[in-house]
């Protein structure tokens, strides 16, 4: 069974963010984080159960290189909520 995953337009923006910083960086590395993402949505729409239990009731969080993919079923769908840094204080948030 595969599901519907979607980003919210707060996942997005740091997306965007994070592709920009890494483009800035490495054009190499950037390309990486995209691949892996895309990866990620894959493995979500198979799987959407994958990862850990999130600190807020009902999210999940999937760990992707060195960012912290959070997330929560929508019905039956999966909606990527926030993609943070890992080094960040606050991705586990």
């Amino acid at each position: 069974m595969t599901v519907r995953v979607s980003v919210s337009r707060r996942a997005k923006a740091e997306i965007e963010e994070i592709e920009a910083f890494l483009e800035e960086h490495s054009v190499a590395a950037a390309g990486r984080f995209s691949e892996a993402m895309e990866r990620t949505y894959q493995l979500l729409s198979q799987h959407p159960e994958l990862g850990s239990a999130g600190a807020r009731p009902r999210t999940r969080r999937l760990v992707v290189g060195n960012y912290i993919v959070s997330y929560r079923r929508r019905g039956d769908d999966v909606e990527i909520f926030a993609v943070r840094n890992a080094r960040r204080r606050d991705a586990r948030f």
